[in-house]
């Protein structure tokens, strides 16, 4: 039997190999642990003391003379409980600094990041994408003619998972008749929504601004659904700018 995987728990190639090998001989001198495995002698004891750390294997002394033997295999499973437990850190402490980490990415190539999204399931990653930002949302948008699909998951999962998440966002919505039931959800869906007239103002699609992301999205219904999103600080900035101008010009 291979034991190879045992590498995704942070052993060596020389930890794994010397560890199958006690499992199938059990108590060994470290004499015929090297001999056995054909390890040179510094390697072999290094990857020893290395697996008694990890608490998979022992050391006794029988005349006079150092043996190792194999700890319980199902200390592995606490070797894999504290590696699961120790990545779930890294990886709530990568999602907590990655908007940062990016940023610096962009400012360090001087070139805006641009993605791409088709389809609902594409649009849907770019909400979702927003969920992870948790940085409040500053949106131009109509909802009069959206697709059903994208409306309806919009609703129902996007909406209460942002109130959840307890992000404001803050939106210039052109007149029309879903618009007055838009407004008056504001309260229960975290929004806060100024009008804007429809004929003077004739939004085609949303912009969403957030981060240091702004999100040009077309969810018309009958139309190819596409979303562009744009990762860098200054042009998120400016367009922020932007819609304080527009935001701060509208008496409700």
């Amino acid at each position: 039997m291979h034991y190879s995987f045992l590498a995704t728990f942070g052993l060596t190639e020389k930890e794994i190999a010397l560890y199958e090998l006690l499992l199938n001989k059990g108590q060994l001198p470290a004499g015929d642990i090297i001999k056995l495995s054909k390890i040179k002698r510094a390697t072999a004891y290094q990857s020893l003391y290395a697996l008694e750390k990890k608490g998979l294997v022992s050391q006794i002394e029988v005349h006079k003379k150092i043996h190792f033997k194999p700890e319980s295999p199902t200390n592995l499973l606490e070797l894999a409980t504290t590696q699961q437990k120790a990545f779930n850190e890294a990886h709530a402490q990568l999602t907590s600094i990655i908007s940062d980490l990016n940023s610096k990415y962009v400012l360090a190539v001087e070139k805006p990041v641009i993605s791409v999204f088709e389809g609902v399931e594409g649009l849907k990653q770019i909400y979702q994408d927003m969920l992870l930002e948790e940085k409040p949302l500053y949106a131009a948008l109509s909802v009069e003619e959206i697709d059903d699909t994208m409306r309806k998951w919009l609703d129902t999962v996007f909406v209460k998972h942002r109130a959840a998440k307890k992000i404001p966002t803050y939106v210039l919505v052109a007149q029309g008749k879903h618009a007055e039931n838009y407004v008056a959800r504001n309260k229960d869906e975290l929004r806060t929504a100024k009008v804007v007239e429809r004929e003077k103002y004739p939004f085609k699609h949303e912009i969403e601004i957030y981060g240091d992301k702004v999100a040009f999205i077309n969810y018309r219904k009958g139309e190819h659904l596409l979303g562009v999103v744009v990762n860098h600080p200054h042009i998120a900035a400016t367009m922020k700018a932007l819609f304080d101008i527009a935001w701060d010009g509208i008496v409700v």
